[in-house]
């Protein structure tokens, strides 16, 4: 990974050492789509445990079981003899001896292979390896197969799995790790590059400002050049219309219909494409808050949001050598980029947020609201106790100023049909002249923020 260390996740940490700790036979599922750091997640946590792992790929079931053998000989220190899967798993169990693990990487190749495997597992987890002592991870990048195929309510294993965790791409509270001497301005500038996978951080680790991620992103042989096109060509059977359709969004078409007609597609079948873009978690159709119409599209992944609204365009720049002349195009419009990415961050960090107060109560449901050119960036709501309204401004401002937006919000949120019996009015700017303490209540229902105060201790205690 570039020499970069391994960053955060604490979370799927803990589910694993949840399972570890667990005595008896344990099933876990570990999926995500590619890139997004599952790999490193699991050899980070299989460190200094007696463990195999074996990543499939597209081969004859006997070849696999071949390799499979090998690799759980060779990797746990016992012989082992079994022509099948199943077979080779139960024989592991009887002769190491201790607590161990396996992982199974790239599990939907194996079932390729074999179609039967699920069924046998199953019954072997409810017979044989119900005694066993160790934990079994079955691990790969086919999301929508791993919930709607392997652990769907009718699937084999449905009920047997002790644990699934959807590895995802990082929030700004965990990939800010990858920077370690870089300010939080500047992070969410960063972040509002490559997004929160992993695989586009680590080539970045160490980075002390924006500018030197753009400069290792857009750089002669940088492999995010090429990536978000990449993914999708091999995620993909139809590449094109999909590439088509991002494009329409990164260009403003956030309607469906609209986004179809721009990309070339059948306005009636493009909710064909959404869906697997949202199974990727590249794209998602989003209804204002409290409503069922009115969606929008938006590409939610930073990066390919950068890929498509930034760094694409200018592609012909970067192919004819003018690299310089493309990543000082990119910097006088990244500002305007990060804004709505400032909006992400806030909303992803809504939960952090409102520990700090920020609401000051604990809201059950949040999102976006828009209607007849009325926008709201974030409305946060406890339904029958409080509603927050809340507008991020990606810019600098005086402590006159932000009173007068929030006046301004003030006056929107009376059309939402949203409030409720308390009512919260917050600004959050990039900065604040004249506000001295990170967040200001100028009453009892107005407050202002200033992002680059507020960010460190929302980070520090996140990471607490």
């Amino acid at each position: 990974m570039h020499g970069a260390p391994f960053v955060d996740r604490v979370r799927e940490l803990g589910v694993l050492e949840r399972e570890w700790a667990s005595r008896g036979l344990r099933v876990v599922a570990v999926y995500g789509r590619r890139r997004v750091g599952k790999t490193r997640l699991l050899a980070e946590w299989l460190r200094g445990r007696r463990g195999a792992y074996y990543e499939a790929v597209e081969l004859g079931y006997r070849q696999i079981v071949e390799e499979l053998r090998a690799t759980l000989a060779a990797q746990l220190g016992v012989p082992l003899v079994s022509g099948d899967v199943v077979e080779l798993l139960e024989e592991a169990a009887e002769k190491v001896g201790e607590r161990f693990v396996v992982v199974l990487d790239e599990f939907q190749y194996i079932v390729d292979a074999d179609p039967s495997l699920p069924s046998r597992l199953a019954r072997s987890i409810d017979t044989v390896l119900a005694r066993a002592d160790m934990v079994l991870v079955l691990s790969g990048s086919a999301a929508s197969w791993f919930e709607r195929g392997l652990l769907a309510a009718r699937a084999p294993l449905h009920g047997r799995v002790t644990a699934r965790l959807r590895v995802r791409p990082m929030r700004l509270l965990e990939a800010q790790g990858f920077w370690p001497h870089m300010g939080p301005v500047e992070a969410l500038r960063a972040y509002s590059i490559v997004g929160g996978t992993p695989a586009y951080l680590a080539p970045t680790y160490g980075a002390a400002s924006a500018r030197e991620v753009l400069d290792r992103v857009v750089a002669p042989g940088s492999p995010l050049l090429e990536e978000a096109a990449s993914l999708l060509r091999q995620e993909l059977r139809e590449p094109r219309s999909y590439l088509a359709l991002l494009r329409a969004v990164a260009e403003g078409y956030t309607s469906p219909a609209r986004a179809a007609q721009a990309a070339g597609l059948d306005p009636r079948g493009v909710h064909r494409y959404v869906e697997v873009l949202e199974e990727l978690e590249i794209l998602r159709r989003r209804a204002p808050l409290g409503k069922r119409r009115g969606a929008r599209l938006e590409i939610v992944d930073e990066y390919f949001r950068f890929y498509f609204g930034l760094l694409e365009p200018l592609r012909s720049l970067v192919e004819a050598g003018a690299v310089e002349e493309a990543k000082n195009a990119i910097w006088r419009r990244l500002d305007v980029h990060a804004s709505k990415t400032f909006e992400h961050v806030l909303e992803q960090s809504l939960p952090e947020l409102s520990r700090r107060g920020l609401p000051p109560f604990t809201p059950t449901e949040w999102g976006p609201w828009w209607h007849r050119g009325i926008e709201i960036d974030l409305v946060a709501r406890a339904p029958g106790e409080a509603a927050a309204f809340i507008e991020a401004k990606w810019s600098d401002m005086s402590l006159a100023e932000a009173e007068r937006l929030l006046r301004g919000l003030e006056a929107r949120a009376a059309h939402t049909g949203l409030q409720q019996a308390r009512n919260y009015y917050i600004l959050v700017a990039r900065r604040v002249e004249g506000l001295e303490e990170p967040v200001e209540w100028l009453d009892e229902a107005r407050a202002v923020a200033s992002y680059e105060k507020l960010w460190p201790l929302i980070a520090s205690s996140a990471s607490s």
